[in-house]
């Protein structure tokens, strides 16, 4: 199935509203999968609470004023993407150790 919308944000949202329906597309035009990536790795098809969730902070997030001290929502967003991606991983590397962080590992001594 092809996504909806001219645009890459159209193609963003109708691939959400089709992933919150348990419909996962992958974004073939735009190279990207889903939030969860179950488009490509069925088996990380978050349940569906969780995907209304997740929708719910998106919409809050694009609302969401951008201020580099405080944007929960944004955080919330990254930390479920996080999450899923970790998740996934997890499915496709049972015998690997799997850490997702934010990219900042300024303040992890024990690495510098």
């Amino acid at each position: 199935m092809e996504l909806k919308g001219d645009t890459y944000k159209e193609r963003c949202d109708n691939q959400l509203e089709e992933w919150v329906r348990g419909n996962p597309i992958h974004n073939s035009i735009d190279e990207e999968c889903c939030p969860d990536f179950s488009c490509c790795s069925p088996e990380s098809l978050q349940p569906e609470e969780i995907r209304k969730t997740f929708q719910e902070v998106c919409k809050k997030a694009d609302k969401e004023e951008f201020n580099p001290d405080h944007h929960p929502y944004d955080d919330a967003k990254m930390g479920m993407l996080m999450s899923f991606m970790g998740g996934m991983l997890s499915h496709e590397c049972p015998d690997k150790n799997i850490h997702i962080t934010d990219g900042d590992m300024s303040e992890r001594k024990d690495l510098n």
